[in-house]
């Protein structure tokens, strides 16, 4: 169920959620009692130019548990998952962690952070603390809308990132008889794929707020338990002000921090990094 659901929110793209293919799932033993197990991907090398790497496919390395944590347990484990990339062609790869101790024993292993990004859950069975514009009315997009969509994205982040409508719910805002915000709700993880956006010129008017409620209802409507969101952050080591705004608006709105990602790949030169915690969003 959880490959399921990973596999699903390869639309997304980003360095922990993208197009993945599992090599292997490796366990270490204790006498005779499992220690613990990783999993050994192929995923789309998109950092090909960042890291100065070849080829269009990558090694990841995801969900690692020990129990007992071990730091000798978890070197154990990353050996065996190198030899099985190694002799799948993969040189490059990258490790996706949430858990802080490990964070810490990667880096102690030689292993810089590269990404970082924040998972968000909304409880169905609760209410957005927030009330939305109730001059918003929204509605399901339909494929001629693209156009539309772009418009709202571009404003909102830059670029644009088109819907998978098969699927995708797209929903729509309008206000004043205008498109001005858009989410796309995927059916399959109860994700808001790429998160809430709306035009710059009506933001603050509880537009965002309004999608967000009525996303919930239909994930609650849909029998989820949990409705999720993503943002990928742009920065490391310091608070970029686009991302403090869009993890301040979800928390508002009654989101809860789920998991903080973040990547991981060796590098010739490790040095510490002073990454600013969550709090300070």
């Amino acid at each position: 169920e959880y490959e399921r659901w990973k596999g699903e929110l390869g639309l997304l793209r980003t360095f922990w959620a993208r197009k993945e293919v599992r090599l292997a799932l490796l366990g270490i033993e204790e006498g005779s009692e499992l220690q613990g197990v990783l999993r050994v991907l192929k995923v789309p090398f998109s950092e090909r130019k960042r890291w100065g790497g070849k080829g269009g496919e990558r090694g990841e390395i995801q969900d690692i548990f020990l129990h007992p944590f071990d730091a000798e347990g978890l070197k154990a484990l990353l050996v065996g998952a190198e030899r099985v990339l190694s002799h799948n062609g993969l040189l490059d790869f990258g490790i996706s962690e949430w858990k802080k101790t490990y964070w810490e024993a990667l880096e102690m292993l030689g292993f810089s952070p590269y990404a970082r990004s924040v998972l968000i859950a909304w409880d169905t069975e609760r209410e957005i603390p927030k009330a939305g514009n109730p001059d918003v009315e929204i509605r399901f997009a339909s494929l001629e809308m693209k156009r539309v969509l772009r418009r709202i994205q571009q404003s909102s982040w830059g670029f644009f990132i088109p819907p998978d409508f098969e699927r995708q719910d797209v929903l729509l805002a309008f206000l004043d008889g205008q498109p001005v915000g858009s989410a796309y709700l995927n059916r399959s993880t109860h994700h808001i794929d790429f998160g809430v956006h709306v035009r710059r010129e009506f933001q603050r008017r509880r537009v965002g707020t309004a999608i967000l409620r009525e996303a919930l209802r239909l994930c609650r409507e849909r029998g989820a338990q949990r409705m999720f969101v993503t943002r990928v952050l742009r920065a490391i080591t310091k608070i970029n002000e686009s991302d403090r705004i869009a993890v301040r608006f979800y928390l508002d709105c009654g989101g809860a921090i789920l998991r903080e990602y973040r990547g991981f790949r060796r590098k010739k030169r490790p040095r510490p990094m002073k990454i600013p915690p969550l709090s300070k969003f």
